[in-house]
């Protein structure tokens, strides 16, 4: 049986829908996580069977709300493009330093140690950005910003083309972070604006298979600049494009903050008006499905993170492969395992999701977990063919978190608070995940290089297993795949954690619905 209908309290102008109080609709999620019927006769119901839970799904109307417009088709396809190709430039910018270990160090005479924090410098500026530009991003329009944002990092990419040492390089790399961040934060939060939520696992796994892309026309574009010119050289055509991406970023259009939910315009301007409160802050931190979804993919980060600065150079010094040919097929690799594993990902995620909004947590959780016989294949094979093989059975299964795990935040956190879940989720993966596994590894890397300490009980587990150091010119021995096995247990952490997630998403994506469907408080939060 239906409830009784909720009435307004006064009588209200035409066309306006009437709203629901805060009480009632804290009173309907319950109602939904018991199974019960809502409020609303005309509401369809969908139960979920995982623990006989009811959701919201997109074409769900609660009380009287009506849906919006949909977004129009050609400038949300036009926005979508031009994000995804500052997407790629982003990380083209990021990644081109990798590929140019050998020559970089050489000049500045620096150390496996010393290079790792190259990486973390740029993640720690990156994250601790993020919550300032997550509160601007949620508050003004965002499209400027995202020209701010481009702006910086190509200013500082270039400036690492001018670098004449260790700290000019560093600072350099940390104001790319700066401007980074501005960008990783605010995109996706328009994309989610202009399509339509059942999308949205496909939607991100689409915008962020520029992620892998950039990075490995980036390690493409370095290496062969570097080997046929100079490294510096690298910098400043990487850098370049992006300039001109910063002045695109300026004539973009704006959509409403939740666009795609399927709730009046005028109650959405409502909630862009009111902005977040502070109890919407702390509800976020107790968000179970967003906490999940964050630690999952931290751990899945610093394994990612650590791979991406270290296997180049594992293939270069341990395996002695060709630089120029060994970062063109890694490129490779990279590519089509990310093309693969993130198509999969997206495409499976929000087909199992109709019926189980579980799948978003599952597909990626047993994803994590298959990858690390991989990730061990890729460390002790021996032959050419077997570690490329194996780093490309990998990369796919790692890849295929990117969307579902995205599109949980997206599920469980109001639109006017969606720049700041996402600078949080930044802020958090990078400093429970990459901005220490880069420096870890190398750290483990010189450490088990001293035949010291593969004298200890350690070192000669190391040894059994076939993690033995490696003589490099000018340069102390080194044990690169010693340093690497610190990512299986994040990958292990991250597919438990994910499984572990399943169990509160059906709700409290059923509780952001009701929320935005909601009257706005009168005062938003100082």
């Amino acid at each position: 049986m239906s409830g009784p209908r909720i009435q307004p309290r006064a009588p209200l102008p035409p066309g306006r829908p009437p709203s629901l109080g805060v009480a009632s609709a804290l009173s309907m999620v319950s109602r939904i996580g018991r199974g019960r019927s809502r409020p609303d006769g005309r509401a369809r119901r969908s139960e979920a069977r995982h623990g006989d839970c009811e959701m919201l799904h997109a074409g769900d109307e609660v009380g009287s709300e009506t849906g919006p417009p949909a977004a129009t088709p050609r400038w949300a396809g036009t926005t979508f493009a031009v994000l995804f190709a500052m997407n790629l430039l982003d990380y083209l910018d990021r990644n081109v330093l990798m590929s140019m270990q050998p020559q970089i160090k050489g000049e500045f005479h620096i150390s496996n140690e010393q290079w790792g924090l190259l990486a973390s410098i740029f993640l720690v500026s990156y994250s601790v950005v993020s919550p300032a530009m997550g509160w601007l991003g949620d508050r003004y329009r965002r499209t400027w910003l995202l020209g701010l944002g481009v702006g910086v990092w190509s200013v500082a990419t270039i400036g690492s083309g001018l670098a004449r040492n260790f700290g000019h390089l560093a600072l350099a790399r940390s104001v790319l972070g700066v401007g980074e961040a501005t960008y990783g934060v605010i995109a996706p939060t328009l994309l989610l604006d202009l399509f339509a939520r059942h999308q949205r696992a496909r939607l991100l796994s689409a915008f962020y298979l520029a992620m892998p892309l950039g990075s490995a026309l980036g390690l493409k574009l370095g290496a062969y600049v570097a080997t046929r010119y100079d490294w510096h050289m690298a910098f400043f055509v990487a850098g370049v494009p992006s300039l001109l991406a910063a002045l695109v970023a300026l004539v973009l259009p704006e959509p409403v903050r939740g666009a795609s939910e399927k709730v009046s315009v005028d109650r959405l301007r409502a909630h862009e008006r009111a902005g977040a409160t502070r109890e919407d802050y702390l509800d976020l931190m107790v968000n179970a499905s967003y906490t999940y979804s964050v630690i999952g993919m931290a751990a899945y980060t610093f394994a990612i993170g650590g791979m991406l600065v270290w296997v180049p150079n594992y293939l270069f010094n341990t395996r002695h492969f060709d630089q120029d040919r060994a970062t063109s097929i890694l490129s490779l690799v990279t590519f089509v395992a990310a093309i693969l594993g993130m198509s999969i990902g997206g495409w499976l995620a929000d087909r199992l999701a109709r019926s189980r909004p579980q799948a978003l947590f599952v597909v990626p959780g047993v994803a994590m977990l298959g990858s690390i016989p991989f990730v061990l294949a890729a460390l002790f094979a021996t032959r050419g063919r077997m570690i490329f093989a194996a780093i490309f059975a990998a990369e796919t299964l790692m890849f295929i978190n990117t969307g579902p795990c995205n599109a949980i935040i997206a599920n469980v956190v109001q639109p006017n608070l969606r720049a700041a879940a996402y600078a949080l989720a930044i802020f958090a993966l990078h400093f429970l995940g990459d901005i220490w596994s880069p420096w870890m590894i190398g750290k483990a890397a010189d450490m088990f290089g001293d035949p010291v300490m593969m004298a200890s009980g350690v070192g000669r587990a190391l040894q059994s297993l076939g993690a033995v150091p490696t003589q490099v010119s000018d340069h102390p021995p080194e044990n690169i795949v010693a340093g690497l096995l610190i990512v299986v247990p994040a990958l292990l952490l991250s597919g438990i954690v994910l499984l572990a997630g399943t169990r509160h998403l059906p709700r409290e994506m059923a509780l952001m619905q009701v929320k935005l469907r909601a009257a706005p408080p009168t005062k938003a939060s100082p």
